[in-house]
């Protein structure tokens, strides 16, 4: 009788372990992770970093500022202490989903971003958080759009 109770429930784990194996967002497939995670910068200077982004085999992002699907976008947090963020995104190449162009990127990318510090922040460690907005399609179909965090330590002198 036990083994009959454990082969069954090896085969119900068998069959589950499929499911329980298959990317649910597109968080599941796409690693974001800060070059560095503790950047330097003085009051009143700007500040550089990069934001690293692995995408796993066989899928891809949308570029940022594809006008047809979600394209890749970093936002700074409600509480990002800096000002004039701006960000420079992978081009990205030109291709074909379900017959429509779009730019995509795949593989391993890098989005470069720079703010400017207040002149009167405090010295010391300041969080920076930040999200990037991900939607993760293959050949057949797109998972959830996700917001994958990223945080930063910026240390002032």
């Amino acid at each position: 009788m036990k083994r009959i109770i454990a082969f069954a429930a090896l085969c119900a784990l068998l069959i589950t372990l499929p499911v329980l194996a298959a990317p649910k967002g597109s968080a599941d497939v796409v690693k974001v992770t800060p070059g560095k995670t503790v950047v330097t910068a003085a009051p009143g200077g700007r500040v550089a970093f990069a934001i690293e982004v692995d995408i796993a085999e066989r899928w891809h992002l949308y570029a940022h500022g594809d006008t047809t699907f979600i394209g890749v976008d970093l936002v700074p947090s409600e509480t990002f202490p800096l000002q004039e963020f701006s960000a420079e995104y992978p081009e990205g190449h030109e291709g074909e989903f379900f017959g429509e162009k779009v730019h995509m990127i795949e593989g391993h990318n890098i989005i470069k971003a720079t703010a400017l510090v207040p002149a009167e922040m405090a010295a010391g460690e300041h969080p920076l958080e930040l999200a990037l907005t991900v939607q993760a399609c293959d050949d057949k179909t797109c998972l959830a759009p996700a917001r994958v965090p990223v945080a930063i330590t910026l240390k002032l002198e």
